[in-house]
């Protein structure tokens, strides 16, 4: 198929049977033959890369390894990996919407696809090159104000409000700190819109020199 040889160039991967890849990409609504059994192998393949990834290259302590592992395995950056890998646009589904869990669950089911069909080391270079095309390294600022409210004794408030675009919904989240708006952040889930807004929170935070 003229879509799979694309997307094979677009991997860096070329794959011996074909069949591993359009399953990778199928929903259970799709039919029998989905990539359930997939996602939860490459779930397992893509938190093993990525743990050894920062094993190798943080030289961070064990908890801090694990926040970040946290943070770059989570919903939100393998969904835009799906997307920008073209994942996403050829998920073959039936009446249902594309979620952001389920562009999660393509990105790890085309990893097991990969190691089946060609290895362990196809399918963490793979990842490896995914992981660090992403425009951001996910950090969990929302984490790192809350434990800073916590220190200080500040209360944090973050109300959240939801509209409806042409492309979906979109998320708006207020960071209060002892009843101040300090922060306003956007996105497709209120995971994101509120990371956003904690990191808002900090820099202000920072700029007024009370931290």
């Amino acid at each position: 198929m003229d879509e799979f040889v694309c997307l094979q160039e677009k991997i860096g991967y070329t794959f011996k049977d074909v069949s591993l890849l359009e399953r990778a990409l199928t929903h259970s609504s799709f039919g029998a033959d989905h990539y359930d059994r997939l996602e939860f192998l490459g779930d397992s393949i893509v938190n093993y890369v990525v743990s050894e990834m920062l094993y190798a290259e943080s030289g961070a302590e064990a908890g801090e390894m694990s926040k970040t592992r946290a943070s770059i395995v989570s919903k939100e950056p393998l969904a835009f990996l799906s997307d920008e890998l073209g994942f996403s646009a050829l998920c073959k589904r039936k009446n249902c919407a594309l979620s952001v869990k389920m562009k999660c669950d393509l990105f790890e089911s085309v990893t097991a696809a990969i190691y089946l069909d060609g290895g362990m080391q196809a399918a963490s270079e793979f990842v490896r090159t995914a992981i660090r095309s992403l425009p951001f390294r996910a950090v969990d600022y929302k984490s790192e104000l809350k434990e800073l409210c916590e220190k200080k004794r500040w209360n944090y408030h973050a109300p959240e409000t939801v509209s409806e675009t042409k492309k979906g919904k979109v998320f708006t989240v207020e960071v209060y700190i002892g009843g101040k708006s300090l922060g306003v952040g956007k996105g497709t889930s209120i995971r994101i819109a509120e990371n956003e807004a904690c990191k808002c929170a900090l820099e202000r935070l920072r700029s007024e020199g009370l931290i």
